[in-house]
């Protein structure tokens, strides 16, 4: 059995040698996350076509290419790592996208040829109101919009009664969405995400992930550990995992999908882990007994307690996204001090770069208000260069101009360089102000 190196140790009670192996691993991860949303961007691009899509059109022929050059650094480091079967199921979850992806797109041609042959315009309005009225047999009371988007169809609603009538049967009525995996039509199955009110950025972004999960990671078989250290606190559900109770196993799978989804969404804290045992997600629930119920509440709050932490770093959609490939592969029940470690690895390679910020203080003992100024403007740059770091290293600015790992390694060189130069000319001129 494949066996992943644990990161959990502490590094600053460990050797150097410790030390060094644990920030290899974890700027490894950030580079697969990143790699990760890259793949992300690829594999939605597309360009309108009303070519019949198979894996061999050219498009989708260029961007699996593109799509599987970009995977090959993810592929290496797990390889290198002793984890090929993981290293197997990542490159299958790109295919599986392109399967989800092709699936869409044939629904999309027909459903709109569908409608041209009966003189309608396959506007979203024609095609989210031909949805609806393949469902549930009725017109919408006011239109349906539909979408296609990567591998699914978005269905925006803008009545309620239509929204609950259209789910009617899937329990989820107090929901604000929903994602539902190979929905059935008279004339095509296909994924769907839902969303209650219009096109809601949140509940897209949320269902979204969901579909990720579900779809393409396959509800995280094969990229997750099937063994968890023993855990004290929650003994019945260690128990359960490495026992593979289908149940527990199940369970666990549900609560980390929906937490994932929640980050992904830009939840806080709270909300983001404050679901678990309410009617909504009873579904949840039934898949354990009473007291692993009450392991999964204590679990959830201590992440809820490490998120809270971890969420002032990953404060945007662009961020987020590294947060949730970070976690994708691991299991619930290591998520508390996984996403402490994680929290840790990126303040300290923020503050590689912060600690080079002057102290404000050392300025007020100058009497020159040349000097004073000058001291204060270099101060001033040392500190938008610093702060810039974050939003680089956090995939914000990565996300915007589209650079690459190597890219940013090669950037963050360059400001470290500027900052080096711009802390000496600090360091010179308060000197010299001293010394005169």
């Amino acid at each position: 059995m494949e066996k992943e190196s644990t990161l959990e140790n502490n590094p600053v009670e460990s050797s150097p040698e410790r030390e060094d192996r644990f920030l290899e691993l974890m700027e490894m991860r950030h580079r697969n996350a990143m790699t990760a949303l890259k793949i992300e961007r690829i594999l939605a691009q597309e360009e309108q076509s009303d070519e019949y899509p198979t894996t061999r059109t050219p498009e989708n022929i260029k961007v699996k290419k593109e799509a599987h050059e970009a995977l090959e650094p993810i592929l290496e480091s797990l390889s290198s790592s002793g984890l090929t079967r993981k290293a197997e199921h990542v490159k299958e979850a790109v295919d599986s996208y392109f399967h989800s992806k092709i699936t869409a797109q044939r629904a999309e041609l027909e459903l709109k040829e569908k409608l041209r042959k009966e003189g309608k315009e396959p506007t979203p309005r024609e095609m989210g109101s031909e949805l609806f009225r393949q469902r549930t047999g009725e017109s919408p009371k006011k239109p349906v919009e539909g979408v296609r988007q990567e591998g699914y169809f978005v269905l925006a609603f803008f009545n309620d009664d239509d929204y609950l009538k259209f789910i009617e049967g899937l329990d989820r009525d107090e929901s604000a969405g929903l994602f539902h995996r190979a929905m059935r039509f008279p004339n095509m199955t296909v994924d769907v995400v839902l969303s209650r009110n219009g096109f809601s950025n949140r509940t897209i972004l949320h269902e979204r992930q969901h579909f990720i999960n579900d779809s393409i990671l396959q509800d995280f078989t094969g990229i997750e550990s099937r063994i968890v250290p023993p855990k004290k606190e929650f003994s019945l559900l260690a128990e359960g995992v490495n026992e593979q109770k289908a149940g527990v196993r199940k369970g666990l799978g549900g609560v980390k999908d929906e937490l994932l989804a929640r980050i992904r969404d830009g939840s806080d804290s709270v909300r983001a882990t404050d679901f678990f045992g309410t009617e909504l997600y009873e579904y949840l629930s039934d898949e354990f007994s009473e007291d692993e119920q009450k392991e999964v509440s204590i679990l959830l709050k201590k992440i809820e307690t490490e998120l809270k932490s971890a969420l002032g770093l990953f404060a945007d959609n662009q961020s987020r996204g590294i947060l949730v490939y970070h976690l994708v592969d691991i299991p619930l029940l290591r998520f508390p001090e996984r996403i402490k470690t994680i929290t840790e690895f990126y303040n300290s390679k923020v503050s590689k770069f912060t600690k080079f910020i002057p102290d404000e203080n050392v300025e007020k003992q100058i009497q020159d208000k040349n000097t004073k100024r000058r001291l204060a403007e270099l101060r001033l740059n040392i500190t938008g260069e610093a702060y810039s770091v974050s939003d680089m290293i956090l995939g914000s600015s990565f996300g915007r101009i589209k650079m690459d790992y190597d890219e940013l390694q090669t950037r963050l060189k360059d400001v470290k360089i500027k900052i080096e130069e711009l802390r000496k000319n600090y360091d010179s001129l308060l000197a010299g102000n001293r010394s005169g």
